[in-house]
C-alpha cells in the first residue's frame, strides 16, 4: 500500500460537538481520529465544482491568455483592504 502525505490541522470543537461525534466513533467501532478523518474524506470525495463556477474560470483564463486581466501586488491589495 502506497503512503500517502498528510498534513496537520487543527481543528476546534465546541464540547457538544466533540462528544456527539465520540458517540458516533464509538457506535461505529472506531477512534475518534479515524472516524474524523473517514468522515471528511467522504465529504470531500462526493464535492462538484458548480457549473457557474467553472465559468467564471473559464473567463478568467481567456482573459489571461489574451491579456485582459489587470493584476496588482500583492501589498496594493492587502492595503485596498485594509489589512496588512
Amino acid at each position: 500500500m502506497l503512503q500517502q502525505e498528510k498534513t496537520r490541522k487543527e481543528v476546534a470543537l465546541d464540547s457538544q460537538t466533540l462528544a456527539l461525534l465520540t458517540a458516533m466513533a464509538e457506535k461505529e467501532g472506531r477512534k475518534l481520529k479515524n472516524f474524523m478523518e473517514q468522515v471528511l474524506k467522504e465529504k470531500a470525495s462526493t464535492f462538484e465544482i458548480s457549473d457557474a463556477y467553472k465559468n467564471e474560470m473559464d473567463e478568467i483564463l481567456t482573459k489571461h491568455k489574451k491579456g485582459q486581466n489587470q493584476y496588482i501586488s500583492e501589498e496594493n491589495f492587502f492595503s485596498k483592504i485594509n489589512r496588512k
